[in-house]
């Protein structure tokens, strides 16, 4: 049943929405009379900048998970020259590299499929390894196809890149990121955060020995003069391996998720977009950062009289001045012991703090965002797609179980059921859930009724203050409506919205200000809007 159960929702999303499957441009946004919608914030072209490597052809290809596509770039001035998506067999693409044919190859972390794309055009699956797969390169004699899983698995793969037979070399490796190898045919790469290593692949079993420690590391890449390229976080290094000697070649404001080499060893990274590093430690941006994904809203009242917007970001998260859209903090996911939980979704206001849930992760926070720093934390294995504070407890949404659940002192425990819950509003005393499969908005405390039917792909919802109404993001046709609880009657505030239900199990988020402006997050084109009603 719970395999049934993960193949129905995640066939249900891959139809409906993908982050990737529509370019970041959008329909001109309807507003109705009373109604005006403007841009806060903007957000990066790109939904994610992972995997990178030269081609056969000199080009940069990027991989983009958020993306769910492949991006051809022009190394000197940062132009998309392609988009290779799922018309060509794509999907949430975390790294990629070439064969000797000119071949393309490309893990896919979500699906777990190894694919390659020949130079005629034809795309296949080499093979599956499972959820998780992500950094991948071929041998040295090109004879064989490296594969490792790491944050939604484990593993060292071995692959036959003729007939996609595979052999686990290393079972028990965790996070094993992006990696290559080394002039003395050995395999470097990043223990993510951590160190880096090197494995002997044609050891019996393979050997791991540290070559850097207390390292926060994604990348490792060599040039054609054997000497080693990593990161320390934002710094990029590159070590010669024969003597220890090390050198830092930039300092970059956001974290580097790959690094490549072009043919006269100057180096580009990924990460908060794409950048060149130039020989005087300076670096120019190929392609800009910024939101990359944005999904969940909160909204907490500042003491200058100001309003704060939060808005999660999968690695990130934001916070935005609320009149002006103003970054004024960043909190990035992940990188430090006890800190965010990466692949962040939705968020909620609890006091002066926010409640914030990944499902793929399965973690629920308590973050404060003054200090920055995770108060409370519950695990839920099955994919919460939702989560907030009512009274003492923390009520979820989870994708896998199709329940809604609270987290006590006592434990977890079940109080409803039904086909895809996610987003979750609350006025204090009712708590309400939008069902996506469904269509409908339910009040399932203090009893369980239907309250608004036939809508879109309802994801995320908001109490309104003002008016005692509650706000539902259509994701489908990316539309904000209001629901009278007491009634059901709809009315819709505004279209053409780009919002989304999308990977890795993201959607469109909504809030309300103190001020009663509406902020809602556009998944598809990386923006914020701030909606007002007059």
């Amino acid at each position: 049943m719970k395999i049934r159960r993960i193949v129905f929702c995640f066939a249900l999303i891959l139809t409906v929405t993908l982050i990737g499957s529509t370019a970041l441009t959008g329909k001109t946004i309807s507003k109705y009379p009373g109604v005006t919608v403007r841009t806060l914030a903007s957000g990066a072209p790109l939904h994610g900048h992972n995997g990178l490597i030269f081609g056969p052809d000199q080009n940069l290809y990027l991989a983009s998970v958020g993306g769910n596509e492949i991006i051809k770039m022009d190394p000197h001035s940062g132009r998309i020259l392609d988009r290779i998506g799922p018309e060509h067999g794509v999907s949430s693409p975390d790294d990629l590299t070439f064969g000797p044919d000119g071949s393309l190859y490309w893990t896919a972390i979500f699906a777990g499929d190894v694919g390659k794309l020949a130079p005629d055009g034809t795309h296949s699956t080499l093979v599956n390894l499972g959820l998780g797969v992500n950094p991948i390169t071929f041998s040295p004699d090109n004879r064989w196809l490296y594969v490792a899983r790491d944050f939604l698995g484990k593993g060292l793969y071995r692959i036959d890149p003729d007939d996609g037979s595979s052999t686990v070399l290393l079972p028990d490796i965790e996070n094993l990121n992006a990696f290559d190898f080394g002039p003395d045919g050995r395999l470097y790469g990043p223990i993510y955060g951590m160190e880096v290593v090197v494995i002997d692949v044609n050891a019996t079993p393979p050997s791991v020995e540290t070559v850097l420690e207390d390292i926060v590391c994604s990348a490792v890449k060599f040039d054609s003069r054997g000497r080693m390229l990593t990161n320390n976080g934002g710094e990029v290094i590159r070590y010669d391996i024969r003597t220890g000697k090390k050198e830092v070649l930039a300092n970059l404001p956001f974290l580097v998720d790959n690094i490549a080499i072009d043919l006269r060893d100057q180096v580009y990274v990924s990460g908060d977009g794409v950048a060149k590093i130039l020989p005087n430690r300076n670096y120019i941006m190929l392609s800009p950062g910024g939101m990359l994904g944005p999904n969940g809203v909160a909204v907490l009242p500042r003491r200058d009289g100001g309003e704060s917007v939060y808005v999660s970001d999968i690695f990130s998260l934001y916070e935005f001045d609320g009149r002006t859209g103003t970054k004024r903090s960043l909190a990035a996911a992940g990188v430090l012991s006890g800190g965010l939980t990466t692949y962040l979704g939705t968020l909620a206001v609890d006091g002066d703090n926010l409640i914030v849930s990944s499902a793929l992760t399965g973690l629920i926070q308590r973050w404060d965002p003054l200090h920055q720093e995770v108060l409370d934390s519950w695990y839920d294995p099955f994919m919460p797609q939702g989560a907030m504070a009512f009274g003492p407890d923390i009520v979820v949404t989870e994708l896998l179980t199709g329940q809604v659940v609270r987290f006590t002192p006592g434990g977890r425990e079940s109080f409803a059921q039904l086909a895809m819950p996610v987003g979750l509003a609350t006025d204090g005393t009712n708590l309400w859930v939008a069902d996506y499969a469904l269509g409908q908005v339910f009040r399932i405390l203090p009893d369980f009724q239907p309250v608004a039917a036939s809508l879109q792909g309802p994801s995320a919802l908001a109490f309104y203050p003002p008016d005692g109404s509650l706000l539902v993001i259509e994701a489908n046709p990316g539309r904000l409506s209001r629901i009278d609880p007491a009634t059901g009657n709809v009315t819709v505030l505004a279209e053409g919205l780009q919002a989304a239900y999308g990977i890795p199990m993201a959607y469109s988020g909504v809030a309300v200000g103190a001020s009663g402006a509406i902020y809602v997050s556009a998944l598809v084109t990386n923006e914020l809007y701030r909606i007002e009603i007059h």
